[in-house]
């Protein structure tokens, strides 16, 4: 048996997470087209009868301005202590910034094998395509202190085009070794913490741009009753009165709307009937008290 991990990185909304969901064929991260859409390193596991590749799923590289978003810094971090392979994502939508290249040279200095994939190559064509990837054909090899790029790969995690490609070029890092995981395991993510995710995400769809960063969610309860269905009250925080108005919309609209999404989804998770209760609350400046983010799935020892 051979395993390993892999640490996929880039910047805010290049596809990390979609690329994980593909790469191990279950939803183990949320998806949205707002950027820093993933705040936690999200462990994505796939297992087969020849390996197992523990993916880390990342947030988004981005200049701190919160202590979420310094916590969010350090999730990154601790996702390349002990992997041996690292992932940079790119838009391949998007003409490289200085920021990309300064981004691909730090990693090719100072970590594992560097694989860099540019995603969304079906949304594309080949004449808009070739002179993104034609700027980074130096980093096919080696100069002075940085090593090469050890393989670049466009691909779309939406459609799936060349995902296997990048799957069979990670299994060449992967070592002799043991199960880190049980076999069956696509997450090392708790129940709660997942179904938090998911009322995130509906609210990340349906909410005006400004407010998702300002939102979190904990899962303050969880039970089954004699029939099996899942009772789970769920709080969801906001920053300012104004918000919460929004989030509950007119009537209570909005926020049915966001139960009734989230609810399908935590019923596919569960694989049973579910009652969700979710109560709107304001925790003013709440990404930049600690203890509320720890209530909301935010503490770095979690990461450790």
């Amino acid at each position: 048996m051979k395993s390993g991990f892999i640490a996929v990185l880039g910047r805010p909304n290049v596809g990390k997470s979609s690329l994980v969901n593909a790469l191990v064929g279950e939803k183990v991260s949320i998806v949205s087209p707002k950027a820093q859409t993933t705040r936690n390193r999200i462990t994505g596991i796939l297992t087969t009868d020849a390996y197992q590749m523990v993916f880390s799923d990342t947030p988004g590289i981005h200049a701190a301005r919160t202590r979420l978003g310094e916590y969010m810094d350090a999730c990154v971090k601790y996702s390349l202590i002990g992997a041996d392979a690292v992932v940079i994502v790119f838009d391949a939508l998007k003409k490289p910034s200085p920021v990309d290249f300064a981004l691909l040279e730090k990693h090719l200095k100072n970590s594992p094998p560097v694989y860099l994939v540019f995603n969304k190559i079906d949304l594309t064509s080949y004449e808009k395509l070739y002179p993104v990837l034609s700027a980074f054909a130096a980093y096919a090899k080696p100069d002075g202190a940085r090593a090469a790029v050890k393989e670049i790969v466009p691909l779309s995690a939406r459609s799936g085009r060349n995902v296997d490609v990048l799957k069979n070029a990670l299994i060449a890092e992967l070592k002799e070794g043991v199960l880190y995981y049980p076999p069956d395991a696509y997450t090392d993510r708790p129940e709660r913490f997942m179904i938090a995710e998911l009322v995130r995400e509906k609210a990340l769809l349906f909410l005006n741009d400004e407010i998702p960063h300002g939102i979190g969610v904990a899962v303050q309860d969880m039970r089954y009753d004699e029939h099996g269905t899942a009772h789970i009250r769920i709080d969801l925080f906001a920053e300012r009165d104004s918000h919460k108005a929004i989030i509950i919309g007119e009537g209570g609209e909005m926020l049915r709307r966001i139960n009734t999404h989230a609810r399908q989804d935590i019923e596919k998770l569960l694989g049973c009937k579910v009652y969700t209760e979710t109560f709107v609350k304001i925790r003013r400046d709440w990404r930049n008290r600690p203890n509320i983010m720890g209530d909301v799935g935010y503490d770095l020892k979690d990461e450790h």
